[in-house]
């Protein structure tokens, strides 16, 4: 009986110490959970310039200004001129806070219910004479590593060799786990492409070009009216190039004796596709990208989505007349157009072309999805090529196409000098 006393003395004891531990362990993680939330706020405070939080309540009040806005500027009559005005209460410091935030918040406003997949907000933008105004357009991407790449190539100093413009980050929408946390940490990446806007002690004196809202998961889904599950939204300034600006561009490149490799697309009307296309293409070093005026934009949600945010490491340009621009390009530059097409009568398969015998000079051109080229811009393309593919298959999407056509010419290329060099 003793021995049966002691055991339950011992197991009463061990008891006893494994809910003292548990205890003491809950306590730790509550003064973890605390710090780290004390850690988010202080930083927060700190750069408030160009950081806010945003709960639900915050969310349902943003979006309720946002429609007293968009009524006021119907009622105004011309929405594109007028800047909306607000009179807020003025014993209310955060509806002063969330009005600030107007400006940053609205492109996010519903977007599922936005056709077009697109955000195209016009604002007013004119030079220093303030003689020109022009439409300033804007895309949303989505994802936490695509939002990490366009922070990090936004201060990248290559871009201008590439003939590109800089990247004109307007806000970063984001959970405050990945923002603030591992693995992701976005914070991290800001931090190292813009030091110079943070400090360790004190406040900064310098604002960070862009606004950042870190917002709770249902705050976010409020906002842009669907689950976000990815945890990251970016919102930028949608980069104008035309044909002008490439003609500069090539001219470099003729002078320097660079390969010139262009993409040329004939009314592609999947953005899916098209952005598929454009990430392609940076990876195959294409020089620029062009566009019939009937294909998609490159710039609508779901394009830049699949680009993962290449949309802003390519040179797209819009021309009017596609065929005309080839056969210009081919008359001022030597660019060789290769029409891809699937007749087994082309003149050239893919496979079948040995090394050294694509022009050093070239532009591949895609047609729609389901019709192909077009007459015109085939008549003005020097040779049409197929990829050669077993029986049972006629043909592949235009995205994969395209991919294997870009790799295939370039592999195949003549070399310019300053590369065998």
């Amino acid at each position: 009986m003793s021995e049966i006393l002691d055991i339950m003395k011992t197991d009463g004891k061990s008891l006893s110490r494994e809910k003292q531990e548990k205890y003491r362990d809950k306590q730790q993680q509550k003064l973890e959970v605390a710090a780290k939330l004390k850690e988010r706020n202080d930083w927060v405070t700190r750069y408030s310039n160009c950081m806010t939080s945003i709960d639900l309540n915050d969310a349902i009040i943003l979006k309720e200004l946002v429609a007293n806005t968009a009524a006021k500027m119907e009622s105004d009559g011309d929405k594109m001129m007028k800047r909306p005005r607000f009179e807020p209460s003025l014993d209310s410091q955060r509806e002063n806070v969330l009005q600030r935030l107007l400006t940053y918040i609205t492109p996010y406003m519903d977007l599922k219910e936005n056709s077009k997949e697109e955000v195209s907000t016009k604002n007013e933008s004119s030079s220093p004479e303030g003689q020109i105004r022009t439409e300033v357009r804007y895309f949303i991407a989505e994802g936490t590593e695509t939002v990490r790449m366009i922070i990090e190539q936004s201060c990248s100093e290559r871009r201008s060799e590439k003939g590109l413009l800089p990247i004109n980050i307007h806000s970063v929408f984001i959970k405050p786990s990945t923002f603030f946390e591992d693995p992701v940490n976005i914070r991290k990446s800001i931090i190292q492409s813009f030091p110079q806007y943070f400090i360790q002690d004190g406040k900064s004196n310098q604002k960070l070009p862009f606004q950042i809202m870190v917002s709770a998961e249902k705050a976010m889904t409020h906002i842009v009216g669907f689950p976000v599950a990815r945890g990251a939204m970016l919102c930028g300034i949608v980069p104008h190039y035309n044909i002008e600006w490439l003609e500069v561009h090539l001219e470099k490149m003729v002078q320097s004796k660079s390969n010139i490799r262009l993409l040329a697309l004939d009314n592609i009307s999947d953005t899916a596709n098209l952005g598929s296309l454009v990430r392609s293409c940076t990876a195959f070093g294409i020089t620029a990208v062009l566009l019939s005026e009937d294909s998609c934009d490159a710039f609508y949600r779901r394009s830049v989505r699949v680009s993962m945010g290449h949309v802003l490491n390519a040179l797209l340009i819009r021309v009017p007349s596609l065929a005309s621009t080839l056969k210009d390009f081919n008359k001022s530059y030597g660019i060789v157009s290769y029409a891809a097409v699937i007749d087994k009568n082309a003149d050239l398969v893919l496979e079948r072309v040995e090394k050294g015998h694509i022009s050093q000079n070239w532009c591949c051109v895609l047609g729609n999805e389901g019709s192909g080229l077009r007459d015109e811009v085939t008549a003005m393309c020097n040779h049409s090529i197929r990829i050669k593919m077993d029986d049972e298959v006629d043909s592949l999407s235009v995205g994969v196409a395209g991919g294997i056509l870009l790799h295939g010419l370039r592999e195949r290329e003549k070399k310019c000098d300053k590369c065998i060099s």
